[in-house]
Protein backbone atom coordinates (compact mmCIF):
# COMPACT_ATOMS: atom_id res chain seq x y z
CA UNK A 1 0.00 0.00 0.00
CA UNK A 2 1.62 3.50 -0.91
CA UNK A 3 2.50 6.22 1.38
CA UNK A 4 -0.10 8.40 -0.57
CA UNK A 5 -3.36 5.88 0.71
CA UNK A 6 -2.53 5.62 4.18
CA UNK A 7 -2.27 9.46 4.62
CA UNK A 8 -5.51 9.89 3.05
CA UNK A 9 -6.84 7.13 5.66
CA UNK A 10 -5.64 8.82 8.06
CA UNK A 11 -7.17 11.67 7.06
CA UNK A 12 -10.22 10.43 6.48
CA UNK A 13 -10.46 8.84 9.98
CA UNK A 14 -9.23 11.85 12.06
CA UNK A 15 -11.61 14.38 9.87
CA UNK A 16 -14.35 12.43 10.94
CA UNK A 17 -13.28 11.57 14.50
CA UNK A 18 -13.41 15.48 14.78
CA UNK A 19 -16.43 15.94 13.05
CA UNK A 20 -18.28 13.58 15.65
CA UNK A 21 -16.47 14.85 18.46
CA UNK A 22 -17.67 18.61 17.64
CA UNK A 23 -21.70 17.03 17.24
CA UNK A 24 -21.28 15.40 20.81
CA UNK A 25 -20.19 18.68 22.09
CA UNK A 26 -23.19 20.29 20.32
CA UNK A 27 -25.95 18.50 21.05
CA UNK A 28 -24.50 18.10 25.39
CA UNK A 29 -24.41 22.03 24.88
CA UNK A 30 -27.67 22.16 23.07
CA UNK A 31 -29.64 19.33 25.92
CA UNK A 32 -27.96 21.14 28.70
CA UNK A 33 -28.67 24.78 27.50
CA UNK A 34 -32.56 23.22 26.24
CA UNK A 35 -33.49 22.12 29.81
CA UNK A 36 -35.30 24.70 31.96
CA UNK A 37 -34.34 26.40 35.32
CA UNK A 38 -34.17 23.88 38.00
CA UNK A 39 -34.78 24.68 41.74
CA UNK A 40 -33.67 22.90 44.72
CA UNK A 41 -34.04 22.52 48.27
CA UNK A 42 -33.45 20.48 51.27
CA UNK A 43 -34.66 19.12 54.03
CA UNK A 44 -33.64 16.53 56.47
CA UNK A 45 -35.95 14.31 59.13
CA UNK A 46 -33.72 11.95 61.97
CA UNK A 47 -35.75 8.49 62.87
CA UNK A 48 -35.37 6.04 65.40
CA UNK A 49 -36.01 2.67 66.05
CA UNK A 50 -36.46 0.89 69.17
CA UNK A 51 -34.58 -2.62 69.61
CA UNK A 52 -37.00 -4.84 69.46
CA UNK A 53 -34.90 -8.14 70.14
CA UNK A 54 -31.35 -8.90 71.43
CA UNK A 55 -30.70 -10.39 68.05
CA UNK A 56 -28.27 -7.98 66.15
CA UNK A 57 -29.25 -9.67 62.90
CA UNK A 58 -33.22 -9.64 63.11
CA UNK A 59 -33.02 -5.74 64.80
CA UNK A 60 -31.01 -4.66 61.55
CA UNK A 61 -34.00 -6.01 59.39
CA UNK A 62 -36.56 -4.48 61.48
CA UNK A 63 -34.19 -1.45 61.58
CA UNK A 64 -34.23 -1.51 57.57
CA UNK A 65 -37.95 -2.09 57.04
CA UNK A 66 -38.91 0.73 58.62
CA UNK A 67 -35.95 3.06 57.11
CA UNK A 68 -37.21 1.73 53.88
CA UNK A 69 -40.54 2.29 54.91
CA UNK A 70 -39.81 6.23 55.86
CA UNK A 71 -38.23 6.72 52.14
CA UNK A 72 -41.00 4.84 49.73
CA UNK A 73 -43.78 7.03 51.84
CA UNK A 74 -42.12 10.37 51.69
CA UNK A 75 -41.32 9.69 47.87
CA UNK A 76 -45.12 8.12 47.82
CA UNK A 77 -47.70 9.96 45.13
CA UNK A 78 -49.92 10.15 48.07
CA UNK A 79 -47.82 12.58 50.26
CA UNK A 80 -47.09 14.67 47.36
CA UNK A 81 -51.31 14.87 47.09
CA UNK A 82 -51.59 15.72 50.82
CA UNK A 83 -48.57 18.03 50.20
CA UNK A 84 -50.52 19.74 47.14
CA UNK A 85 -53.35 19.97 48.83
CA UNK A 86 -51.84 21.43 51.87
CA UNK A 87 -49.78 24.18 49.86
CA UNK A 88 -53.36 24.73 48.05
CA UNK A 89 -55.30 25.36 51.45
CA UNK A 90 -52.38 27.31 52.95
CA UNK A 91 -51.63 29.41 49.84
CA UNK A 92 -53.85 30.01 47.53
CA UNK A 93 -52.14 32.96 45.67
CA UNK A 94 -49.43 30.47 44.59
CA UNK A 95 -49.67 28.85 41.35
CA UNK A 96 -49.58 25.05 41.36
CA UNK A 97 -46.04 23.80 39.76
CA UNK A 98 -44.69 20.22 39.66
CA UNK A 99 -42.03 19.09 42.00
CA UNK A 100 -40.07 16.19 42.32
CA UNK A 101 -39.14 14.31 45.39
CA UNK A 102 -35.72 12.24 46.25
CA UNK A 103 -34.95 10.81 49.56
CA UNK A 104 -31.69 9.58 50.33
CA UNK A 105 -30.50 8.42 53.73
CA UNK A 106 -26.92 9.87 54.91
CA UNK A 107 -24.66 6.39 54.89
CA UNK A 108 -24.01 4.92 58.47
CA UNK A 109 -26.58 7.06 59.71
CA UNK A 110 -30.80 7.77 60.30
CA UNK A 111 -30.86 11.42 58.63
CA UNK A 112 -32.72 11.23 55.73
CA UNK A 113 -32.26 14.10 53.14
CA UNK A 114 -35.44 14.94 51.18
CA UNK A 115 -34.16 16.87 47.66
CA UNK A 116 -37.00 18.62 45.95
CA UNK A 117 -36.84 20.12 42.54
CA UNK A 118 -38.91 22.38 40.49
CA UNK A 119 -39.14 25.16 38.35
CA UNK A 120 -40.45 28.05 40.84
CA UNK A 121 -38.23 28.53 43.68
CA UNK A 122 -40.57 30.22 46.10
CA UNK A 123 -43.18 27.19 45.32
CA UNK A 124 -40.53 24.64 45.72
CA UNK A 125 -39.38 25.81 49.42
CA UNK A 126 -43.31 25.89 49.99
CA UNK A 127 -44.21 22.65 48.70
CA UNK A 128 -40.98 21.06 50.59
CA UNK A 129 -41.96 22.29 54.01
CA UNK A 130 -45.79 21.12 53.39
CA UNK A 131 -44.30 17.28 52.41
CA UNK A 132 -42.71 17.64 55.67
CA UNK A 133 -45.17 18.65 57.98
CA UNK A 134 -47.86 16.16 55.81
CA UNK A 135 -45.28 13.17 56.55
CA UNK A 136 -45.08 14.01 60.36
CA UNK A 137 -48.65 14.30 60.91
CA UNK A 138 -49.49 10.73 58.91
CA UNK A 139 -46.86 9.14 61.00
CA UNK A 140 -48.43 10.50 64.04
CA UNK A 141 -52.13 9.09 62.94
CA UNK A 142 -50.73 5.88 62.11
CA UNK A 143 -49.14 5.59 65.48
CA UNK A 144 -51.86 6.60 67.10
CA UNK A 145 -54.44 4.00 65.34
CA UNK A 146 -52.02 1.28 66.36
CA UNK A 147 -51.90 2.53 70.15
CA UNK A 148 -55.48 3.36 69.61
CA UNK A 149 -56.31 -0.86 68.57
CA UNK A 150 -54.07 -1.76 71.76
CA UNK A 151 -55.19 0.28 74.28
CA UNK A 152 -58.61 0.33 73.28
CA UNK A 153 -59.14 -3.95 74.07
CA UNK A 154 -57.96 -3.04 77.55
CA UNK A 155 -60.09 -0.07 77.88
CA UNK A 156 -62.84 -2.10 77.68
CA UNK A 157 -62.00 -4.85 80.09
CA UNK A 158 -61.12 -2.01 82.50
CA UNK A 159 -64.51 -0.52 82.16
CA UNK A 160 -66.13 -4.56 83.10
CA UNK A 161 -63.96 -5.04 85.80
CA UNK A 162 -65.13 -1.74 86.89
CA UNK A 163 -68.21 -2.82 86.64
CA UNK A 164 -68.16 -6.20 88.57
CA UNK A 165 -66.35 -4.27 90.91
CA UNK A 166 -68.83 -1.56 91.76
CA UNK A 167 -71.40 -4.36 91.87
CA UNK A 168 -69.70 -6.43 94.65
CA UNK A 169 -69.30 -2.84 96.63
CA UNK A 170 -72.77 -2.69 96.20
CA UNK A 171 -73.64 -6.20 97.92
CA UNK A 172 -70.94 -5.27 100.63
CA UNK A 173 -72.36 -2.35 101.44
CA UNK A 174 -75.98 -4.01 101.64
CA UNK A 175 -74.38 -6.95 103.57
CA UNK A 176 -72.93 -4.34 106.50
CA UNK A 177 -76.19 -2.72 106.46
CA UNK A 178 -78.02 -5.65 107.63
CA UNK A 179 -75.14 -6.76 110.13
CA UNK A 180 -74.25 -2.80 111.54
CA UNK A 181 -78.05 -1.20 111.57
CA UNK A 182 -78.80 0.21 114.81
CA UNK A 183 -81.28 -2.49 116.00
CA UNK A 184 -79.42 -4.92 115.01
CA UNK A 185 -75.62 -3.85 116.44
CA UNK A 186 -77.55 -2.90 119.88
CA UNK A 187 -79.05 -6.27 119.80
CA UNK A 188 -75.90 -8.30 119.26
CA UNK A 189 -74.18 -5.85 121.56
CA UNK A 190 -76.64 -6.48 124.71
CA UNK A 191 -76.36 -10.15 124.25
CA UNK A 192 -72.85 -9.89 123.65
CA UNK A 193 -72.95 -8.15 127.19
CA UNK A 194 -75.66 -10.98 128.52
CA UNK A 195 -73.10 -13.78 127.78
CA UNK A 196 -70.49 -12.60 128.93
CA UNK A 197 -72.36 -12.14 132.54
CA UNK A 198 -73.16 -15.58 131.83
CA UNK A 199 -70.13 -17.32 131.27
CA UNK A 200 -68.32 -15.51 134.39
CA UNK A 201 -70.94 -17.06 136.60
CA UNK A 202 -70.79 -19.87 135.15
CA UNK A 203 -67.12 -19.73 135.96
CA UNK A 204 -67.78 -18.50 139.41
CA UNK A 205 -70.02 -21.34 140.70
CA UNK A 206 -67.46 -23.92 138.72
CA UNK A 207 -64.78 -22.99 141.00
CA UNK A 208 -67.09 -22.94 143.78
CA UNK A 209 -67.78 -26.70 143.18
CA UNK A 210 -64.34 -27.38 142.73
CA UNK A 211 -63.64 -26.06 146.06
CA UNK A 212 -66.58 -28.38 147.74
CA UNK A 213 -66.08 -31.59 148.99
CA UNK A 214 -67.53 -34.73 147.61
CA UNK A 215 -69.93 -35.26 150.19
CA UNK A 216 -70.96 -31.56 150.68
CA UNK A 217 -74.89 -31.05 150.72
CA UNK A 218 -74.78 -27.62 148.90
CA UNK A 219 -73.04 -29.69 145.71
CA UNK A 220 -76.56 -30.42 144.27
CA UNK A 221 -77.40 -26.59 144.49
CA UNK A 222 -74.84 -25.55 142.52
CA UNK A 223 -74.92 -28.36 140.04
CA UNK A 224 -78.48 -26.90 139.47
CA UNK A 225 -77.49 -23.23 139.21
CA UNK A 226 -74.53 -24.37 137.03
CA UNK A 227 -77.06 -27.00 134.61
CA UNK A 228 -79.62 -23.61 134.39
CA UNK A 229 -76.80 -21.53 133.75
CA UNK A 230 -75.53 -23.49 130.63
CA UNK A 231 -78.85 -23.66 129.45
CA UNK A 232 -79.06 -19.79 129.42
CA UNK A 233 -75.45 -19.52 128.04
CA UNK A 234 -77.13 -21.55 125.18
CA UNK A 235 -80.07 -19.89 124.58
CA UNK A 236 -78.39 -16.57 124.26
CA UNK A 237 -75.51 -18.02 121.98
CA UNK A 238 -78.53 -19.81 119.82
CA UNK A 239 -79.64 -15.65 119.63
CA UNK A 240 -76.20 -14.39 119.05
CA UNK A 241 -76.05 -17.48 116.02
CA UNK A 242 -78.50 -15.87 114.34
CA UNK A 243 -76.88 -12.67 113.09
CA UNK A 244 -74.03 -15.36 111.89
CA UNK A 245 -75.38 -15.65 108.96
CA UNK A 246 -75.57 -11.94 108.08
CA UNK A 247 -71.79 -11.78 109.66
CA UNK A 248 -70.75 -14.98 107.36
CA UNK A 249 -72.18 -12.61 103.86
CA UNK A 250 -71.18 -9.21 104.73
CA UNK A 251 -67.12 -11.55 105.41
CA UNK A 252 -67.84 -12.95 102.19
CA UNK A 253 -68.93 -10.04 99.86
CA UNK A 254 -66.07 -8.18 101.63
CA UNK A 255 -63.60 -10.61 100.14
CA UNK A 256 -65.23 -11.06 97.34
CA UNK A 257 -65.26 -7.05 97.16
CA UNK A 258 -61.49 -6.77 97.44
CA UNK A 259 -60.73 -9.27 95.09
CA UNK A 260 -62.42 -7.45 92.46
CA UNK A 261 -60.67 -4.10 93.48
CA UNK A 262 -57.62 -5.54 93.12
CA UNK A 263 -57.85 -7.10 89.71
CA UNK A 264 -59.37 -3.70 88.71
CA UNK A 265 -56.36 -1.79 90.33
CA UNK A 266 -53.81 -4.20 88.63
CA UNK A 267 -55.24 -3.97 84.85
CA UNK A 268 -55.45 -0.26 85.12
CA UNK A 269 -52.01 -0.18 86.17
CA UNK A 270 -51.30 -2.18 83.17
CA UNK A 271 -52.77 0.37 80.88
CA UNK A 272 -50.79 3.19 82.70
CA UNK A 273 -47.61 0.91 82.04
CA UNK A 274 -48.96 0.53 78.21
CA UNK A 275 -49.59 3.87 77.24
CA UNK A 276 -46.30 4.86 79.12
CA UNK A 277 -44.96 2.08 76.65
CA UNK A 278 -46.66 3.76 73.88
CA UNK A 279 -45.13 7.68 74.72
CA UNK A 280 -41.65 6.32 75.24
CA UNK A 281 -41.01 4.18 72.47
CA UNK A 282 -38.46 5.63 70.38
CA UNK A 283 -38.91 4.48 66.91
CA UNK A 284 -40.03 8.39 66.02
CA UNK A 285 -39.22 10.15 63.13
CA UNK A 286 -38.68 14.23 63.69
CA UNK A 287 -37.45 17.07 61.64
CA UNK A 288 -34.21 17.61 61.86
CA UNK A 289 -34.08 20.63 59.01
CA UNK A 290 -36.99 22.53 57.26
CA UNK A 291 -37.05 23.69 54.21
CA UNK A 292 -33.56 25.40 52.60
CA UNK A 293 -34.22 28.35 50.26
CA UNK A 294 -34.39 26.95 46.87
CA UNK A 295 -31.42 27.50 44.45
CA UNK A 296 -30.87 26.83 41.24
CA UNK A 297 -29.39 23.44 40.16
CA UNK A 298 -26.40 24.73 37.55
CA UNK A 299 -25.53 21.64 35.71
CA UNK A 300 -21.84 20.67 35.64
CA UNK A 301 -20.76 21.29 31.70
CA UNK A 302 -17.49 19.35 31.95
CA UNK A 303 -18.48 15.69 32.09
CA UNK A 304 -21.43 16.08 29.60
CA UNK A 305 -18.83 17.63 27.13
CA UNK A 306 -16.17 15.73 28.01
CA UNK A 307 -18.44 12.61 27.42
CA UNK A 308 -19.94 14.16 24.25
CA UNK A 309 -16.57 14.78 22.92
CA UNK A 310 -15.16 10.94 23.51
CA UNK A 311 -17.98 9.13 22.31
CA UNK A 312 -18.90 11.51 19.20
CA UNK A 313 -14.91 11.42 18.45
CA UNK A 314 -15.51 7.89 18.69
CA UNK A 315 -18.11 7.15 16.70
CA UNK A 316 -16.93 9.27 13.95
CA UNK A 317 -13.38 7.69 13.57
CA UNK A 318 -15.51 4.13 13.49
CA UNK A 319 -17.48 5.60 10.58
CA UNK A 320 -13.65 7.38 8.69
CA UNK A 321 -12.57 4.08 9.31
CA UNK A 322 -15.29 2.34 7.84
CA UNK A 323 -15.08 5.23 4.71
CA UNK A 324 -11.63 4.47 4.19
CA UNK A 325 -12.14 0.66 4.11
CA UNK A 326 -14.79 1.31 0.92
CA UNK A 327 -13.52 4.61 -0.72
CA UNK A 328 -9.76 4.20 -0.68
CA UNK A 329 -9.12 0.47 -1.87
CA UNK A 330 -6.28 -1.21 -3.20
CA UNK A 331 -6.76 -2.04 -6.57
CA UNK A 332 -7.26 -5.90 -7.69
CA UNK A 333 -4.32 -6.88 -10.04
CA UNK A 334 -5.17 -8.98 -13.54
Amino acid sequence: MSTGRIVARIITILGLAVLGASIGVCYQALRITGKPQEFRSLAKVVAGGQMMTAETVYWREQQADFYGTIIETLESAEMKRRALERVRALNPDLKDSDVEIRVAQTKGSAIFNILATGTEPKYTKIFLNALLDEFISFRQSIREQAQGRVLQQFLMEVVSRQKKMEASFEVMEKARAKVESLSAKADQERLASRLNKLRDQRDGLRLELKAMAANDAARASVDTKLTLLDQEISMVEAELGRYEPDIAELRKAAERHAMEKEAYEKLFEKVDALQAEFNSRTDYVAIQERATPASENVEDWVMPVTVGAIVGGLLGALVGLLLALLLVRQPRTA
